[in-house]
């Protein structure tokens, strides 16, 4: 497969968050200077705001993030969380310091239907040691009605 313009124009990814803090490589997706990542662009998520120890995603559900039942799939709140707890904590990392998930735990309220229009997914980072990171994060919607709420815990290394 070859590359596209797209990547024969961008150095690889990890190389560059290797290169700048979380929080300069997060704000450089969120202001488009640079792609986000490919699940975040296929279950379109938004990365709208970032600050240390804090993140933000939105996304628009709709019927193509719906399972046979026609409620969306948990996967989605999952991946909502997941990424905004884990941009949280990657906002907290030094250039050359990054993290990977070690557990996330996700508690659904209610279904998440396309009639509820956007979502708000609302991180922030409770602990950041030197090995390990948690943060705690919850899904709303635009009349503050929260759809499930969880956490996650990353341990931190120097690849």
């Amino acid at each position: 497969m070859s590359p596209t313009v797209n990547e024969e124009l961008q150095p690889d990814r990890a190389q560059l968050r290797l290169a700048m803090s979380g929080l300069e490589y997060l704000r450089q997706i969120m202001t488009g200077e640079l792609p986000p990542s490919g699940m975040v662009q296929l279950l379109g998520l938004k990365l709208v705001e970032v600050s240390a120890g804090h993140a933000i995603f939105t996304v628009e559900p709709d019927e193509h993030h719906y399972n046979g039942l026609g409620i969306a799939h948990g996967g989605l709140a999952a991946t909502l969380l997941d990424s905004a707890l884990g941009c949280a904590i990657n906002s907290l990392m030094p250039a050359g310091k990054v993290f990977t998930t070690l557990e996330v735990k996700v508690n659904y309220l209610r279904p998440i239907r396309r009639e509820r229009g956007l979502l708000r997914c609302e991180a922030k980072v409770i602990h950041a040691g030197s090995r390990v990171a948690t943060a705690a994060g919850k899904i709303m919607d635009e009349d503050g009605k929260l759809y499930a709420h969880g956490t996650a815990t990353c341990i931190l290394f120097r690849p």
